[in-house]
């Protein structure tokens, strides 16, 4: 559980009653990670959903035995991610890895779920901010698409 003050500093968390915010705390726990520390792997069973209070973590795709992976987004301050936890099958489809000394505040999804089943505006208000994140998102990516394939690419092969 955290301190209503404590969520309260974050945009995220705009547009909730007093009421819905104090519901909100009792479900979301304080958490700390050390640079270079795993939140959650590819492929875990996802039981959270995560706002970064201080700190950042990269949203990486690691193939087992891979030390490298490729880095698709990075959160950080105020910023959602986990929302797997949500929707069936209930499995992270990224590695998170904290850049930098990081606070997450982690809201257990069962709890959520049945918090927005018992508070239908909270959890319409919730589902309207995760709907926007990821529709902000699917712009983002649209234009980074729109860009490659505009952009010209010339490809060598080396003989040999």
């Amino acid at each position: 559980m955290v301190e209503v003050s404590h969520i309260n500093q974050l945009k995220f968390f705009n547009g909730f009653s007093e009421n819905q915010l104090a519901k909100l705390s009792e479900i979301i726990e304080s958490k700390f990670f050390n640079k270079g520390e795993q939140v959650h792997q590819k492929g875990d069973k996802a039981g959270k959903m995560f706002v970064v209070f201080e700190g950042s973590v990269s949203l990486r795709e690691i193939d087992p035995g891979d030390e490298v992976g490729i880095a698709f987004e990075e959160r950080e301050r105020g910023d959602f991610f986990g929302s797997a936890s949500f929707m069936e099958p209930r499995v992270y489809t990224l590695t998170a890895i904290c850049q930098a000394d990081t606070e997450l505040l982690a809201i257990d999804a069962d709890q959520l779920f049945a918090l927005c089943q018992s508070d239908s505006v909270l959890g319409y208000t919730f589902m309207k901010k995760i709907a926007q994140i990821y529709f902000e998102r699917y712009k983002t990516t649209k234009r980074q698409i729109c860009q490659m394939v505009k952009t010209p690419t010339i490809i060598t092969a080396l003989p040999g």
